[in-house]
């Protein structure tokens, strides 16, 4: 069974609005970051609303949302997904670099495929249309969005809710669930059975820690 929709996340709302700084090409600064996160949130860090993990994995979902919205675009200009790499290497310096982790990121061990990774990755599974991909530890979404632009059917699964909250906000037409990535395989129903499998880095750490 498909889990259930979560309530919306805040932070795809903070996302749209880095969104706006990424689409004319200006960097994510401190301020606007900080800016983003407390008109989403309704306050600040200080207050216990968000914390700075949080708002990098924000960062990483307007990456999403701009690869959803230009990311077409920059193939067809690129010619061949590898040739797309200087474009997403300028990208991924407009946000800033992660140098705080949240006790819940450091208990999962959640670190995020950078893009320019994601997109090798990508590239060696030789996505299509007709592929059904399955990510069974899905994070923020930086892999899945590939597929997406490659048009292939998407599976997520992300075992932290925050970010499973965000995925369901970025990715609406997927199927996201919250399992246990090491049991997947026994989790999932019958008629969801992918065709590829997207994963780096390797899950590490269970449901039970």
């Amino acid at each position: 069974m498909i889990t259930t929709p979560l309530p919306a996340s805040p932070l795809l709302n903070a996302a749209r609005r880095i969104l706006n700084t990424l689409n004319v090409g200006g960097r994510v600064d401190a301020v606007i970051l900080r800016a983003a996160m407390e008109e989403a949130h309704g306050g600040s860090d200080a207050q216990g609303l968000w914390d700075w993990k949080s708002a990098y994995d924000a960062c990483e979902a307007a990456l999403v949302l701009f690869l959803d919205q230009h990311g077409p675009g920059m193939l067809r200009r690129a010619g061949e997904p590898v040739a797309m790499l200087p474009m997403l290497e300028r990208l991924a310096k407009l946000v800033p670099t992660q140098t705080r982790r949240s006790e819940e990121s450091q208990l999962r061990q959640q670190f995020s495929t950078p893009l320019p990774p994601s997109l090798a990755c990508a590239a060696a599974a030789d996505l299509r249309l007709s592929d059904v991909v399955l990510e069974p530890s899905a994070g923020t979404g930086l892999l899945a969005i590939h597929a997406r632009i490659a048009g292939a059917r998407l599976i997520l699964n992300e075992l932290a809710e925050g970010r499973r909250r965000l995925l369901q906000g970025l990715f609406p037409t997927a199927a996201v669930f919250g399992h246990d990535a090491g049991q997947i395989d026994d989790l999932l129903p019958q008629d969801l059975r992918p065709s590829v499998i997207l994963m780096n880095p390797p899950f590490s750490v269970t449901a039970g820690g």
